[in-house]
């Protein structure tokens, strides 16, 4: 395979791991009597471990699970940090079109005007 196709497909792989995480930890923190969230943390709980198998898979020098796991969640937390600019772009360029939108001519701001 090649090597950047690999590597992007461990900013993926970890991106993915730690979104499952982070819902892992939510779901835990925000337990009630009245939610049942076993199902949800079993099936992502199973999702990081294939994940962590793959990056095994994938990677020959990773042979421990903890090290595929901190592996994975490097790449997949730099992968998020080098999408950032591009999100931080994309707002501001909304953030500018929402200010020098001008407003549309409300008549009913005319009558309350005129009184």
């Amino acid at each position: 395979m090649n090597a950047d196709l690999i590597e992007l497909l461990y900013y993926v792989i970890g991106g993915f791991m730690v979104s499952n995480i982070s819902l892992i930890i939510f779901q835990v923190v925000s337990y009630h009597p009245y939610s049942r969230p076993l199902i949800s943390i079993l099936v992502q709980s199973i999702s990081v471990l294939l994940c962590l198998v793959l990056i095994i898979e994938l990677n020959e020098g990773v042979t421990d699970l903890l090290y595929s796991l901190r592996f994975g969640l490097s790449q997949g937390l730099i992968g998020i940090i080098m999408i950032l600019p591009l999100f931080y772009v994309l707002m501001l360029y909304f953030l500018f079109m929402a200010s020098i939108r001008s407003r549309q001519h409300d008549p009913l701001l005319a009558l309350l005007d005129a009184e």
